[in-house]
């Protein structure tokens, strides 16, 4: 599956501080691969599942999930998905002329392209830019809004150092190592994602990591700020929106496409987190 989205809204100006062009998510298949090659904007992969590599610079980085990798404009760079175990990843393409100030206030550059994923934020971009996409009275400012969001992330987590940019050696293979909490939170995360329709437990999601579920739910609310549980909740609603303001559905047919069979407990859940009905949203 690929998914590619243009943004239709243009900039204000021939030159603007910053603009996000495209967004898009794929499931590559085994040994998909990109390059060596250049483009002519900066562009952003997230990684959701998976496993794969990043060359650049004569380095060899190995990534999987939770782990994001940046490529400049007019730099090589290649990368592959593995070929036993695939990555799913999501992407932001963008330029603009700050973009390079922002960038020069972090270790990145582009032989070290790599950097772990803000789970707060990047977990769930795609699906924020397209809710995005969907309000076209706002949505170069929300798209411009998250595109900021994510550039300061980057600055918050990798900051150049006292003494400039940490380099590698020339001969380097590196997997680029995260944190085992990280890579679980993030396949907790790409699991609730795919499947907030069904009737998801806490019990289920730490069985199918093969985790106990408190320790799940310890790791997972210090990554991302919220309980599983309540993670769902926010998301099943974020998406419910979306489906209502297209004023396609009905509040029933909403509620199931979002996991609830009871369009009653739907509407009371809805009412709880966004303070207006469903029918007064819509």
């Amino acid at each position: 599956m690929r998914a590619l989205h243009d943004n239709p809204d243009r900039p204000f100006r021939e030159d603007p501080d910053f603009y996000l062009s495209h967004f898009g998510k794929e499931d590559c298949v085994p040994s998909h691969a990109f390059g060596p090659g250049v483009r002519d904007h900066y562009k952003i992969h997230f990684v959701h599942r998976g496993t794969g590599i990043v060359q650049a610079g004569g380095h060899t980085y190995r990534l999987t999930a939770g782990q994001a990798f940046l490529a400049y404009p007019d730099k090589l760079i290649f990368y592959q998905a593995d070929a036993a175990d695939p990555w799913t990843y999501s992407w932001v393409g963008f330029r603009g002329d700050r973009v390079a100030d922002v960038l020069a206030r972090t270790r990145l550059t582009p032989e070290t392209p790599i950097f772990p994923m803000d789970m707060r934020l990047m977990p769930n971009l795609y699906e924020l830019l397209r809710e995005a996409e969907g309000r076209p009275v706002n949505r170069d400012l929300r798209m411009t809004s998250l595109l900021i969001d994510v550039l300061t992330s980057i600055v918050e987590q990798m900051p150049v150092s006292a003494d400039g940019r940490a380099g590698v050696g020339a001969d380097a293979v590196l997997p680029m190592p995260t944190r085992k909490q990280d890579t679980y939170v993030h396949r907790s995360l790409d699991f609730l994602h795919c499947h907030f329709s069904e009737p998801i437990t806490v019990e289920q999601l730490a069985s199918t990591l093969g985790l106990d579920r408190k320790y799940l739910s310890v790791i997972f609310k210090e990554a991302t700020g919220l309980p599983p549980q309540q993670y769902l909740l926010h998301y099943r609603m974020e998406r419910a929106g979306e489906l209502l303001r297209k004023g396609q559905y009905t509040v029933g047919e909403v509620a199931r496409s979002v996991g609830y069979q009871d369009a009653l407990l739907f509407s009371k859940m809805f009412k709880k987190l966004k303070g207006v009905p469903p029918r007064q949203y819509r």
